[in-house]
């Protein structure tokens, strides 16, 4: 049977369901604040949404089919939702819109574990947010508030304003999107795309395919098995130390930061690589940069083996510099 549990400060009297097969009623007036101890049995595989204004908020897979949330509602708190519907979670907690204040201790502190098959949407203003064990599928969206998120699979999906994330041990194509965080990914089996504007984004042990944009912040990526590396910035360096399968095509561009790249393995690749006003640098053949007479641009074009993959890097005043 569903149950759904929902308290508004109207004054009104509503059931709270707890783990144990009892029932105790609490005037809603009194849930600003106080400390919530709840569970319901949930589809082990179904679709979990949360939405938490502000504070912290910590979400864990289990091996249990139930949905458990433990810890303490906002102090402003307006309306809070826990309903289990058929396939369907949802816990939301609603504090007044005109709102002002967001500092100090004020907001939610909330733990809540779902079945580890779950796909789970999660939905912040000014939260620090902790995911792991997500195994269904996991879209994050928040403003400010750092993110860690640990243990996903299937789908990743993060869009955050100002905080950082930061992301281990994914194995699904991650896209992570930020304006002024930096992003941290670590052991990301899938690949994906990460971008942000002014944050630095720093890769580590990725796979597959990568797709990285920075307008001011640097970008760090080290990778292996790459089928395709792109990635754009304006004014910050980018530094990549990849290894490249047979047909991988590599191609970054950079306004005024420069670009490092370090090819590890066997390579099989046509190189083009151009400079508006910066240098060129070729550690990997004798091959030499051809020099405009009258401008101070350079280019150089090589291939290493039969050629079946392509690495092309331009910038306009930044350095470029390819070695093993």
């Amino acid at each position: 049977m569903n149950r759904a549990i929902k308290a508004t400060l109207s004054g009104v009297l509503l059931a709270f369901v707890w783990a144990m097969p009892c029932y105790a009623a609490v005037d809603s007036g009194d849930l600003a604040g106080k400390r919530v101890d709840l569970s319901e049995a949930a589809k082990p595989d179904g679709f979990v949404k949360i939405s938490i204004v502000r504070g912290d908020l910590i979400v864990e897979g289990w091996d249990k089919d139930e949905v458990s949330l433990v810890g303490t509602l906002d102090e402003k708190t307006e309306q809070f939702i826990f309903d289990v519907s058929g396939r369907d979670t949802r816990i939301i907690v609603k504090i007044p819109s005109n709102n002002t204040s967001w500092c100090c201790n004020e907001g939610s502190n909330l733990r809540i574990m779902v079945p580890k098959g779950s796909q789970v949407d999660v939905a912040t203003v000014s939260t620090e947010v902790r995911l792991t064990d997500i195994r269904g599928g996991l879209d994050m969206s928040g403003v400010s508030g750092d993110v860690r998120i640990q243990k996903v699979s299937e789908r990743l999906r993060v869009r955050n304003v100002s905080g950082e994330i930061t992301v281990h041990d994914v194995d699904a194509y991650a896209r992570i999107k930020t304006v002024s965080g930096e992003i941290d990914a670590r052991s990301i089996k899938g690949g994906g795309a990460f971008h942000t504007v002014s944050g630095e984004i720093v890769l580590r042990d990725v796979t597959d395919e990568i797709d990285v944009e920075s307008v001011s912040g640097d970008i760090e990526v080290i990778g292996r098995n790459i089928s395709l590396a792109r990635g754009h910035s304006v004014s910050g360096d980018i530094d990549l130390e990849i290894e490249l399968i047979d047909d991988a095509l590599v191609e970054f561009d950079s306004v005024s930061g420069s670009v490092r790249l370090r090819l590890d393995g066997k390579l099989n690749h046509k190189f083009d690589l151009e400079t508006g006003s910066g240098s060129i640098r070729n550690r990997i053949t004798d091959d030499k940069p051809k020099k405009s007479k009258y401008i101070r641009d350079e280019q150089l074009r090589f291939t290493v083996g039969e050629g079946d993959g392509q690495v092309n890097v331009s910038t306009r005043s930044g350095d470029i510099s390819v070695s093993k």
